[in-house]
């Protein structure tokens, strides 16, 4: 990782968090040393909830990960990219350039440590990331220097899991809780906004009542602090690296555990996230939780820690719908409208937290109606509701998501309906022969058995969106024109 910036190009960032508080914002053609500096901003992290939660003080290189964590995902979200929806990388990948301080300079200047951190970060945001390290000179945090009298033990292994609120977080917590009665549960949140974090308490206290349970939930709040600023609120929605930063809170909460694994529950279709439309290239997709990006996880965390921890989706070959089927999930339904799926939650719409048009949404609302709870599903939580008469009222942009999930569903359909199907499904998406592969190597699992199971996933998912009601808005649409 070079030290010298870049010429500057659009899409060139330059940030320093030499200020454990304040993030810096370089001009182009500026040095980052200079002291000519454009904005300041101020953002925040209580990683204090994961050392009170162990009862113990947070390791200085646990710290710095968590800083180098949150400061790559402040950059993405500041650095808006040059064509959002341009058909090259060229176009939508940036340049990052970071000065980060760190407590353990020796560590991070490891050049195991150094390509394992950028080659991760390249593939979730496509982006090319130039990081300088600099020796901290400021005090730590809190969560660094506060002893604790006593330290929590557990009465049985504890499970570590990330717990985002959204629909799939909440039914893979509960079949855990109800499967697995002989581990305690811990869940880690990260959290932006006061109605995400009511949102997970509410789910959380609701599997613990239920299941009759002791579950320790772990909330870290972190953002910027934007009172006070002149700057503009222009922000980059992608937000690519945010997946890193949720992921790195929840292995800092599973070494503090003294656990060796941190799970994640995303259903198959979600977590492979396959193009929508022939359009979408690289990390337009999100691989937040993609099946390559928690190997490279895993990969990195060796490399920093020297320990193994393991980053697992028990539900990798489920689908959203199967996941709801479950008896558990089922018998705590009422829980569900607690639940928010919405890429752009919380939307800000009087009452209407979801838009009801995205794909997140229309994944949501398929796999409810696929495990008959629609009920539980109620259409004024939405924007839009396309499940009814929504195709008469929607506008073009609106059908748009549902249009690029059509087009993936004709596409699987004709792709797994006749011949030799691995063949052409692997022709037509590569990536997944890519993720069989290092399945295969990293469990020992043969590759014909992964096969099978990627190919049921895909074949159950396009039966469920063969009887969707919201494809009605499409047929509305095609009348209409």
């Amino acid at each position: 990782m070079s030290q010298d910036l870049l010429p500057f190009r659009l899409g060139d960032y330059t940030y320093d968090f030499t200020d454990p508080t304040v993030l810096r914002k370089v001009p182009p053609g500026v040095n980052v040393d200079n002291d000519v500096l454009q904005m300041g901003t101020e953002y925040y992290i209580n990683d204090e909830t994961i050392a009170d939660s162990f009862g113990r003080k947070l390791a200085p290189l646990l710290s710095d990960w968590i800083d180098i964590a949150l400061a790559c995902y402040l950059a993405d979200r500041l650095s808006r990219r040059p064509q959002p929806h341009g058909p090259s990388l060229e176009q939508w990948s940036r340049v990052l350039n970071l000065k980060i301080s760190v407590r353990r300079l020796n560590v991070w200047k490891q050049p195991s440590v150094q390509r394992r951190l950028v080659s991760l970060l390249n593939l979730l945001s496509d982006d090319d990331w130039r990081i300088q390290f600099v020796r901290r000179k400021t005090p730590g945090r809190l969560a660094e220097k506060q002893g604790h009298l006593f330290r929590t033990r557990f009465s049985k292994p504890p499970i570590v899991a990330l717990f985002s609120g959204g629909l799939d977080s909440f039914c893979g917590a509960v079949q855990q809780v109800s499967d697995l009665s002989n581990h305690s549960f811990v869940f880690v949140s990260g959290v932006t906004n006061s109605r995400q974090k009511f949102a997970q308490r509410e789910q959380v206290k609701a599997i613990s009542r239920h299941m009759a349970r002791e579950l320790c939930h772990v909330i870290v709040p972190f953002g910027f602090n934007w009172n006070g600023f002149s700057m503009e609120r222009s922000t980059e929605n992608s937000q690519r690296t945010r997946g890193f930063l949720f992921l790195t809170l929840g292995a800092v909460a599973a070494l503090a555990a003294r656990s060796n694994e941190i799970r994640i529950f995303e259903n198959g279709i979600g977590a492979i996230n396959l193009p929508y439309d022939s359009s979408q290239i690289g990390s337009a997709n999100s691989r937040g939780v993609h099946p390559i990006t928690l190997l490279r996880m895993a990969d990195f965390v060796k490399a920093l820690t020297g320990k193994s921890i393991g980053f697992n989706n028990p539900f990798l070959f489920k689908t959203k719908g199967e996941m709801c089927r479950h008896v558990a999930v089922q018998s705590l339904a009422s829980s569900i409208p607690r639940t928010f799926s919405c890429d752009g939650f919380p939307v800000r719409h009087r009452n209407k937290p979801q838009c009801g048009s995205c794909t997140s949404c229309l994944l949501r609302r398929l796999s409810l109606e696929s495990a008959g709870l629609s009920e539980f599903d109620p259409s004024d939580q939405y924007i839009l509701d396309l499940l009814t008469s929504g195709g008469t009222t929607a506008t073009s942009k609106q059908l748009r998501p549902l249009q690029a999930m059509e087009w993936q569903f004709q596409k699987l359909s004709r792709l797994l309906g006749q011949g030799s199907k691995w063949s052409r499904l692997v022709t037509e998406f590569p990536e997944l022969q890519h993720i069989v592969s290092e399945i295969s190597v990293h469990d020992e699992i043969a590759e014909t058995k992964l096969q099978q199971s990627m190919l049921g996933l895909y074949r159950r998912y396009i039966a469920e969106w063969a009887n969707f009601s919201a494809r009605n808005s499409l047929r509305l649409q095609k009348r209409a024109a």
